[in-house]
């Protein structure tokens, strides 16, 4: 993490400012994805990955916030690896990128077996009209899915798709 430190006070943005944004109790994602931008993607890659929970969960929300390419890499290795409120972070992120680049993330997220996670997976799925896309995934957790409400929001879902 210090090397990802020295790269971006060499850009030009001061990682702890953005180390103390992500500190704050409330924040706003979206003028911290302005502020400090795709020069502070590094960084927050090595927050996602670390061990202070509270501040990987934040790191992941404002990488969702975030315009750039790299972002649907982050966020669907923080699907795959992360706590579960970081995947649940990174199924929310989806909802910010292009179709494409959603799918692989929240496919990742709706092979999950936390109900929170699956349940804002399903969220962000029909926010961007991606269900169809998904139906085989979704049709598995309506019949499968341990979590009695989460099957029965698939079935629902999967009433829509059809």
């Amino acid at each position: 993490m210090a090397q990802s430190r020295k790269k971006a006070a060499s850009k030009g943005f001061d990682p702890e400012e953005l180390l103390n944004f992500l500190r704050q109790d409330e924040l706003d994602y979206p003028a911290g994805a302005k502020k400090f931008g795709k020069d502070a993607l590094p960084l927050l890659s090595d927050l996602i990955e670390g061990s202070d929970e509270n501040l990987s969960m934040k790191a992941a929300y404002l990488v969702g916030y975030i315009d750039d390419d790299r972002v649907g890499d982050i966020l669907k290795n923080a699907a795959e690896k992360g706590s579960s409120t970081i995947r649940i972070a990174a199924a929310f992120g989806a909802q910010k990128r292009p179709p494409e680049v959603a799918e692989a993330i929240l496919s990742k997220s709706l092979e999950d077996n936390n109900p929170s996670v699956v349940k804002f997976a399903m969220r962000s799925v029909s926010s961007m009209k991606l269900g169809k896309n998904l139906k085989s995934k979704i049709d598995h957790i309506s019949k499968h899915f341990l979590d009695e409400d989460i099957k029965k929001s698939a079935k629902d879902m999967m009433k829509k798709i059809k």
